[in-house]
């Protein structure tokens, strides 16, 4: 990927590529107008899930997260390759050239910044990330260490059951109700960069919330920052 100039600046905050980024890597990735995509990881969809909110946020919706995984595909014994078939390569020659024809769009509603999690009144900003984490003994090595006042915690994983399969409806609508996380009320999820608070996004989502948005550059930003607020 660096190779192919799709590499990040970790200091670039979000860590959202941008629209003509974006647009590059569609086109290498042969994604077009009728392409369905279906996502899919061996980490209980964590990534699947980032995915899945990176092209909604850019508009493109025919994308499903396959339930359970990698880890379900094998124990079903379904049918799988070996090999590397990966577009990025430098020696694939059928790497596509021609760009992409899906009309690409930014959603704002998806994404927030740091001045709004500065300016957080009558909003649920939703910790997805470890206990150790939101109580600050663990600090993946930021400057600072702790969660945002009033932050609600709930870690990503207890939406997952062991097998990579997502929680039922009714499982994960009692969690959320226990920390009182209702359809009406605003949210802002956030971790330490944004693959995390996706996940929850997309099960918000998946649970039609209307009103939920990813601060993508999280933890890496807002607690390597000397006037951000930390309990």
């Amino acid at each position: 990927i660096k190779q192919q100039g799709f590499e990040k600046d970790p200091k670039n905050f979000p860590h959202i590529m941008s629209k003509v980024e974006f647009q590059k890597l569609m086109t290498a990735l042969n994604i077009n107008q009728n392409s369905e995509i279906i996502a899919y990881d061996n980490s209980a969809s964590l990534y699947a899930t980032r995915f899945w909110w990176c092209l909604n946020y850019f508009g493109i919706k025919n994308i499903k997260v396959l339930n359970g995984g990698w880890k379900k595909w094998i124990s079903r014994n379904y049918p799988i390759e070996s090999g590397f078939n990966y577009p990025f390569s430098s020696t694939n020659k059928h790497l596509n050239k021609k760009q992409t024809d899906i009309n690409i769009n930014e959603n704002s509603s998806y994404i927030c910044k740091i001045t709004d999690m500065k300016n957080s009144q009558n909003t649920i900003l939703f910790d997805t990330r470890s206990e150790g984490e939101y109580k600050g003994t663990n600090s993946r090595g930021n400057m600072r260490s702790g969660h945002m006042p009033g932050a609600i915690h709930i870690e990503w994983l207890e939406f997952m059951n062991d097998d990579h399969n997502f929680k039922s409806e009714t499982k994960i609508k009692s969690i959320l109700d226990a920390k009182n996380i209702t359809h009406e009320k605003e949210i802002k999820t956030y971790w330490q960069g944004g693959i995390r608070a996706a996940h929850v996004f997309f099960v918000l989502k998946l649970l039609g919330y209307p009103n939920v948005s990813v601060y993508d550059a999280s933890m890496a930003e807002y607690a390597n920052q000397q006037d951000t607020l930390l309990e």
